[in-house]
């Protein structure tokens, strides 16, 4: 192993100070050596310290969170190392891959390990798998879990007018929300499974439906939660009600002008439930150019999260058979994760792991408030590249402690000026590991893992999707009116 101190070596490594840097024998005692050159490996995690040929790895169930400038190599460093370490492993895993490069470097070896592979392609759509975000929440509201599909219901409706609030004046937000919400819970009630998709909500949503939705409201108990969020919508004066329906076009038009997406998004073919029985490997490719797609990954990531914690309390321990690691690149890009700091608090004790990779302190923040300390709070490993963010700086280094050097002063053990200066040709990386003292070490950049290359990337096939199935509202009215079907929610 490398001298992990090279630049350090006037700082006083007195066991009896405050502060210090770990030693190699401190590090090896809290981690799990991995020869990186055997076939399988007992356990994973992100690299403490490692040379290219042992690593010695956080096998626990401990989140990490990684905070690193554009061009710091995060990817390079950490995601696409342990990404290749958990297939060696036989641990599943969900990845945001925002250029497509973790999935070339690892999908080969990860088929050639017995994965299965899922792939949903965002940025080439009509290569990959097909994915419905509403036939989870439907399933659930047919199973007699109405409460969890409203819930979900509701948080594919947030994640999709993320982009479009308007903070002065939050009423039309509220209101297409509201009838967004009401409408999917139409769909849920009185719809053909296959017809509960992206393409019957625009339908839905459109001022030609408005008439045959009105007509179905005055038949609905008034107390039912479709109704209620019917209610202070379909009943507004025709020009504010065409300003709520402007509002939802402008979130929805994305359905409406990529027919591709929109047949993409009308039917799975694969089950999460699986992703925690066995070995997974899940790939979200998102252009990181434009931010359009973002929500989608953000509706995904809850939706599995929520299903493998139902996998998980099926068993007689509450943990999953197989571990799901999320590795969630440029996190802060994505729409909020709704209910993200609970997630991250609850999944350890459910063999669920997650790496959170930031560009800056302030992203964080700015995406989830006073949630990004408790999201902070809950990953017990801390890694710093580079950065010129003065907060990211000053709280890294205060984290890191201080000491007395040979005159008695006190001196931080990392000055603000010296993590600017962490080499990036060396790959440097501060790691706050648990409760141990803290690391500068040196990771080798991925090219450097001869046992990680020579794989070819899997060839991704054009998806067979047939044109969606979409709900008539024109004639399931008429034969509501007919009283040839009953009136949902009466």
């Amino acid at each position: 192993m490398r001298n992990l101190y090279a630049k350090y070596e006037t700082i006083n490594q007195d066991l009896n100070q405050e502060t210090r840097w770990a030693t190699l024998e401190e590090i090896k005692r809290s981690t799990t050596h991995i020869n990186l050159t055997d076939e399988t490996y007992r356990t994973s995690g992100i690299p403490i310290v490692c040379d290219g040929h042992d690593a010695y790895v956080d096998g626990q169930d401990t989140h990490t969170l990684i905070f690193g400038a554009t061009g710091s190599k995060k990817t390079r460093l950490f995601c696409m190392p342990v990404v290749n370490m958990y297939i060696k492993a036989g641990e599943s895993f969900i990845v945001t891959d925002p250029k497509g490069e973790i999935f070339r470097k690892t999908s080969g070896m990860a088929k050639e390990s017995g994965y299965k592979t899922i792939v949903l392609n965002f940025r080439d759509i009509g290569k990959g798998n097909m994915w419905n975000p509403l036939s989870l929440p439907q399933k659930k509201y047919h199973s007699g879990e109405q409460d969890e599909a409203v819930s979900l219901f509701n948080d594919f409706i947030t994640s999709i007018m993320a982009k479009h609030q308007n903070t002065k004046d939050p009423f039309w937000n509220q209101q297409a929300s509201a009838l967004a919400l009401a409408n999917l819970l139409l769909l849920a009630e009185s719809a053909e499974p296959e017809e509960v998709n992206v393409a019957s909500l625009t339908a839905l949503c459109s001022r030609s439906a408005i008439g045959h939705l009105q007509e179905l409201y005055s038949r609905m108990d008034k107390n039912s939660i479709a109704a209620v969020n019917y209610s202070t919508t379909v009943s507004l004066p025709d020009r504010t009600l065409d300003c709520v329906l402007g509002e939802l076009y402008s979130a929805i038009r994305i359905f409406n002008i990529q027919q591709n997406l929109t047949n993409m998004l009308s039917g799975s073919d694969f089950d999460v439930a699986m992703f925690g029985r066995e070995k997974t490997a899940v790939y979200l490719i998102i252009p990181d150019e434009k931010s359009t797609f973002h929500f989608l990954a953000s509706v995904f990531i809850k939706q599995a999260y929520e299903v493998l914690i139902a996998e998980a309390q099926r068993e007689k321990n509450n943990e999953l058979p197989v571990r799901v690691n999320f590795v969630l690149d440029e996190f802060c890009n994505m729409p909020t994760i709704p209910d993200m700091s609970a997630m991250i608090s609850a999944a350890r004790s459910r063999n669920m792991r997650f790496v959170i990779v930031a560009q800056s302190l302030h992203q964080l923040k700015g995406r989830y408030g006073e949630d990004a300390e408790s999201i902070k709070g809950n990953c017990e490993n801390r890694v710093f590249l580079t950065s010129k963010e003065l907060d990211l700086l000053k709280e890294t280094s205060e984290l890191c402690g201080s000491y007395l050097d040979h005159n008695g002063r006190v001196r931080s053990l990392i000055s603000v000026s010296e993590l600017q200066r962490l080499d990036k040709t060396k790959g440097e990386a501060l790691i706050m590991q648990g409760r141990n003292y803290p690391v500068i070490s040196e990771l080798p950049d991925i090219d450097s893992y001869e046992m990680f290359g020579g794989y070819d990337p899997i060839p991704l096939e054009e998806i067979e999707m047939p044109a969606a199935s979409v709900f008539d509202i024109e004639e399931f009215t008429d034969q509501v009116v007919c009283e040839k079907r009953p009136a949902p929610f009466a």
